[in-house]
């Protein structure tokens, strides 16, 4: 191989494409080319090696005691923690005869000294590392959509007036500051608003007068967010809340101005607003049919520009939310929305069903009103969400099935038997249900049930215990190595996205969360020291890598017109997603051991 290979080959593999032409000439100098066959040992606890190893060809394992915990294949490399602190309790062994680069330790812990970057990556945690890594796969799709925050766009400054100010002063002022938005601050430093809409109803149709404290017309509170917040997460607010500004503070939360609608989608330039339009507007079955069939647009269009999965979910969730108000609205009598709540639960109730894959929704209907006033409307409500794209459930966890079409106290005794006649089932109904989001009608209908939920779960270890175990029913790779080589496939919600997604909300359910999202459950246990920051760094990193992966696989479908699936394609991988799913199944392999020691589900048969 010639020096100008070394050099291309080299510069392929991170992080040595951070090194200057000086290192990685001194790198080539003082690198050589080995072979090892099969079932050799290369390191190991009595054995630290003087090299740091780049694989051209072969594989090696490394084992933990008997136990395969990473494997590595072409381009990867090993082992710079026994170089730099010259031990390792685990050995690496070739799998597959061996051609490798090989670099002198002296060398490499002088690139270590000399560049900061090249020591950062081998230094960091594995969330760091694994940050790392997702900046490189994605810094050319990385745009203002990603990295933008609040900061930096307009904010316009804020006319603020205290609550007992007569109401043509504040006006007055508002010319001045060339604004039609009055923000009114209380004396407990809270804040509201008033528009110039506002100003037409509560005044000019009231026939109120303007020497009116604003506090009398203000709206309380005003909806705010951070100026160090990303701005995507000010146009999801935007858009869940259906308002047209927000105020902005700083980070000791005091107002520092105001964000306008116009402002972020111009930023932005996109057409969310266009479709959440629409879907406001929809009049008949047929116009929210074609709003709804604009959301895919939109999360191709996202994800395409490197916005997180986390961020997609939430706004594909707020707008899908709004297009079951709409339907439940316009197919449910006025007589009968009342006295009913419609509910999302599993992906949907969690946010997390960004392409539409299946249905999960319910209804709950107060006690004393007849069931089957509603049963002929859910019928119809399934049917249209179905023509809509939202594909039947196979367990048939819709609400036209009448079991999940039922009154409060109904719901309460179904509760009560799936604890007290624990089976698979009855676990994973209870965990579906347990995510559940209302979205139409009576919201304090569910309210209800989850409080009366969490009550039947005191002091239920042993249920728990089983609840809990769920986390472990599927297999999670230790290596990449036996489904890259053998198995073309992987179901990549049960290796990783489910284990992560039911351990956290086994851990939610005890700790009576009611958060449904897994990345604010993950938050708030954090905060309750459930869990460690770092193991919360960790499962966050991971659960948006291995749901990336999903969606950019279901896109992919999409456009192939293939069936929508959780499974990808191994070997279409690129060498920095395997080294990312690599450091996730770690992740969640180690969160299962912490779940099953949690919860003691070695006690239980």
């Amino acid at each position: 191989m010639s020096l100008r290979d070394q050099e291309d080959f080299l510069s392929n593999i991170h992080p040595f494409e951070v090194l200057n032409q000086n290192q990685i000439n001194d790198c080539i100098k003082h690198m050589d080319i080995a072979y090892y066959p099969k079932d050799s040992t290369l390191i190991c606890p009595s054995k630290i090696s003087n090299h740091f190893f780049i694989i051209i060809k072969g594989s090696v394992y490394e084992y933990s005691d008997d136990e395969v915990v990473m494997d590595y294949h072409q381009e990867d490399s090993f082992d710079a923690n026994s170089l730099i602190y010259n031990e390792t309790k685990h050995t690496f062994k070739v799998h597959e005869d061996l051609i490798c680069y090989e670099l002198e330790k002296k060398t490499f812990l002088k690139l270590i000294e000399e560049n900061q970057k090249f020591k950062d990556f081998f230094l960091k945690n594995l969330v760091n590392k694994i940050q790392t890594l997702k900046d490189k796969e994605y810094t050319s799709e990385l745009s203002s959509f990603m990295i933008a925050k609040v900061e930096d766009t307009i904010i316009h400054e804020a006319c603020i007036v205290d609550e007992n100010t007569k109401l043509i002063d504040a006006i007055e002022k508002s010319m001045n500051f060339k604004t039609s938005t009055i923000i009114v601050k209380k004396e407990d430093e809270t804040y509201g608003i008033i528009t110039d809409s506002l100003l037409k109803v509560k005044v000019l149709l009231e026939k109120r007068t303007l020497d009116i404290p604003v506090s009398d017309i203000a709206v309380f509170p005003l909806m705010t967010i951070c100026n160090d917040d990303y701005l995507f997460e000010a146009l999801t607010v935007l858009i869940k809340r259906n308002i047209k500004r927000i105020g902005v503070t700083n980070n000791e939360g005091k107002m520092i101005g105001v964000l306008e609608q116009i402002d972020v989608l111009s930023h932005f330039a996109n057409n969310t607003y266009v479709v959440d339009t629409k879907i406001k507007k929809a009049k008949t079955i047929e116009e929210l049919k074609n709003s709804s069939n604009d959301l895919i647009n939109i999360i191709k269009s996202l994800q395409a520009k490197g916005v997180k999965v986390n961020h997609i979910s939430n706004l594909i969730g707020q707008l899908n939310t709004k297009v079951y108000q709409k339907l439940y609205n316009l197919v449910v009598p006025t007589e009968l929305k009342k006295d009913a709540c419609l509910i999302v639960m599993g992906s949907e109730g969690r946010n997390e069903q960004i392409i539409k894959t299946d249905q999960d929704n319910a209804l709950v209907i107060k006690d004393g009103v007849d069931v089957n006033l509603y049963r002929p409307y859910m019928e119809k409500l399934t049917a249209h969400l179905i023509d809509f794209g939202y594909p039947p459930c196979e367990g048939n966890i819709m609400v036209s099935n009448p079991f999940w079409c039922k009154t409060v106290s109904e719901y309460k005794e179904e509760t009560k038997r799936w604890i007290d006649a624990p089976d698979m089932q009855n676990y994973m109904d209870l965990a579906i249900f347990f995510d559940s989001f209302a979205v139409a009608g009576d919201k304090q209908l569910l309210i209800n049930l989850k409080d009366d939920l969490f009550d039947k779960l005191h002091d239920k270890d042993v249920f728990m215990a089983y609840f809990a175990k769920a986390t472990l029913a599927f297999d999670t790779p230790s290596t990449v190595a036996n489904f890259m080589t053998k198995v073309h496939y992987i179901d990549i919600k049960k290796t990783a996205v489910f284990p992560i997604v039911q351990g956290i909300r086994s851990l939610a359910l005890r700790e009576k969360i009611r958060e449904t999202t897994t990345v604010k459950r993950i938050k708030i246990l954090e905060q309750r020291k459930v869990l460690e920051k770092e193991k919360a760094a960790e499962l966050l990193e991971a659960f948006d890598v291995v749901n990336t992966l999903r969606l950019k696989s279901q896109l992919v479908k999409i456009l192939e017109n293939k069936e929508i699936n959780n499974e990808i394609d191994t070997h279409n991988l690129g060498k920095i997603e395997r080294d990312l799913l690599k450091d996730s199944f770690k992740i969640v392999i180690d969160f299962k051991k912490f779940i099953a020691y949690s919860f003691k589900t070695d006690k239980i048969s």
